[in-house]
């Protein structure tokens, strides 16, 4: 063997000893993808936790707003009151006064433990709201002027208990905090009857 076939054996083996064969083994392609899938699931979970604990939170502040504004003194329930002629629609107005006016409280109380803020709602539920008791307000107005406040005020009064209660139903699905379970069960409880109270009314006049 001459020198240059000597030399060109000795590099060849030196390659073969020092090769670190493909860097992309099939081992290390099956750990990528599965770190790649991992990384996508995560994000996937964490995306849809965050979208469910906005909804939940949504939800308690929907109810919150539409207590807040139904109870209010220049709401439709107070707003109106004096102006109505039967005794007996005065008497479920303040029953139904009282029961809001307790259900507040409660929530006030342990807003925290629901992660509510009651100072600083969000702007949707906020809107969403305000369009509501517009339209409430608004329809009450227009049966004052023409002199049909009761009968409307009873209806009215009656279908928008009815969107409470389920606002309220809602919540108490997505709670766990005993607390507020209980005063969502009590309120719903008492709406439950001011309902049918305020819907017998539009019914039978």
């Amino acid at each position: 063997m001459d020198n240059k076939a000597y030399l060109d054996e000795i590099a060849v083996k030196g390659k073969k000893k020092f090769s670190s064969g493909p860097f992309l083994t099939p081992v290390m392609m099956k750990l990528i993808i599965v770190g790649a899938i991992a990384v996508i699931v995560m994000v996937i979970v964490g995306s849809m936790l965050g979208s469910r604990t906005e909804d939940i939170s949504s939800v308690h502040a929907s109810v919150y707003a539409r207590i807040n504004s139904i109870m209010a003194e220049e709401g439709p329930i107070e707003f109106y009151y004096e102006r109505l002629k039967a005794s007996e629609l005065r008497s479920y107005a303040s029953a139904l006064i009282a029961s809001l006016t307790t259900t507040k409280t409660k929530i006030d109380s342990i807003s925290s433990n629901i992660g509510l803020d009651v100072e600083s709602l969000p702007a949707e539920a906020v809107a969403e709201n305000e369009t509501q008791m517009s339209e409430y307000m608004a329809e009450l107005e227009d049966a004052y002027l023409n002199g049909v406040l009761d009968i409307t005020y009873a209806s009215s009064t009656s279908y928008q208990l009815t969107l409470l209660i389920g606002l309220e139903t809602q919540a108490r699905s997505k709670t766990n905090d005993p607390d507020y379970a209980e005063a969502l069960d009590n309120s719903i409880s008492d709406l439950t009857k001011l309902q049918k109270s305020f819907k017998n009314y539009s019914d039978t006049h």
